[in-house]
């Protein structure tokens, strides 16, 4: 709105209004009288272009972002940390520490005491402990300790909330109707629930007042069994519309993870010399998973009526990103060119099975 405001066009408009009998040449006492404050209103034409900006929540800062969400009791989610399933050899007191690489864990609660598994939570917020699976060591001596690895991720860890991502989540905030347990107002306690990337909600899917939420993790995988309950729990734990969760007296909430759809490649391939088929799957591999990965972030987004389509000429232009690939050409099973999942369904890598042209 200021960026014509300028320190030589003040400076010229400044002039223009000191008479022509006088010298106003650069160098003489008037123009040199003037530049100072020809600057320092260039310099409060900037500060009002940003105090300006800060006042919309489209162009605040995150400052400013923060400050104008507060009014509405909305607020960035924070960083948070890794629970993960640990295997042992022996019983582990709750509380004991592990160590694995950068980061250490603490012991919280008793899965299997036959089995002697654990949750343990990563004690760095951040999604720096969702990698951590192997052998963890303890911080201090435990006897008789042979075993101690983490098996599996239970609830992944999260940074703090993007800055953009906020912004996005704020403005939808104002323009939903969330309200008494209606369709927004599952979408909006969900999604708060630690871990929790995705949903979708169901309404009076087995009958009036039942509900069904289906989540995916911050990671866009289907959540370990583990996640769900812990989710059930805060939603409707005794399942009887009582309403002892967050759920609304009278509705019966049933929570389930979404449905993993492998996805089945064949197809034939030709590859520059130099290279080989073998060679190259790894990479052709994680460019297919480039691709369902952003697929399933789509389904995080989207409504309960909505569901993804998986087509083959993407995922055919991404394995020719492969240095490597001259040409490929490929179909799903049966044929088909395109992939119309269900509602709750999400895409994942199933087999790949490639040919090499000579």
């Amino acid at each position: 709105m200021y960026e014509n405001m300028t320190y030589e066009r003040i400076q010229k408009r400044i002039l223009n209004r000191v008479k022509a009998q006088f010298d106003k040449r650069e160098g003489s006492i008037i123009f040199d009288a003037t530049a100072p404050i020809s600057f320092e209103l260039a310099e409060a034409y900037i500060m009002a272009e940003v105090i300006l900006k800060e006042t919309f929540a489209s162009t605040a800062s995150r400052w400013g972002l923060e400050l104008r969400a507060a009014e509405y009791n909305i607020y960035p989610e924070q960083a948070t940390p890794a629970e993960v399933e640990g295997q042992f050899n022996k019983s582990i007191d709750i509380g004991t520490r592990f160590n694995s690489d950068k980061y250490n864990f603490v012991v919280t609660e008793l899965i299997d005491d036959k089995q002697h598994t654990y949750k343990l939570q990563c004690e760095t917020p951040g999604i720096g402990g969702n990698s951590c699976i192997g052998d963890i060591t303890p911080i201090t001596q435990i006897g008789g300790l042979e075993v101690a690895k983490i098996t599996k991720l239970i609830t992944p860890g999260e940074d703090e909330e993007d800055t953009e991502v906020f912004r996005e989540r704020y403005i939808k905030a104002l323009k939903s109707k969330a309200y008494g347990g209606n369709g927004d107002d599952y979408d909006e306690k969900v999604r708060k629930i630690h871990g929790v990337g995705g949903v979708k909600t169901y309404r009076c899917w087995n009958g009036g007042g039942t509900v069904k939420c289906v989540i995916i993790d911050t990671q866009y995988n289907s959540p370990d069994s583990e996640m769900i309950d812990e989710v059930q729990q805060e939603l409707d734990p005794t399942q009887d519309g009582k309403g002892y969760g967050v759920a609304p007296i009278g509705h019966i909430v049933t929570v389930v993870g979404a449905t993993q759809t492998p996805i089945n490649i064949t197809g034939t391939t030709t590859i520059d010399s130099g290279y080989t088929l073998n060679g190259l799957m790894t990479s052709i591999k994680e460019k297919v998973n480039e691709y369902l990965t952003d697929k399933r972030i789509e389904w995080s987004t989207q409504t309960d009526k909505q569901y993804i389509t998986v087509r083959s000429a993407f995922i055919l232009s991404k394995i020719l990103d492969v240095k490597g690939v001259k040409d490929v050409d490929i179909t799903f099973t049966g044929g088909a060119t395109k992939i119309d999942l269900e509602t709750d369904a999400i895409p994942v890598l199933g087999d790949i099975t490639l040919k090499q042209e000579v």
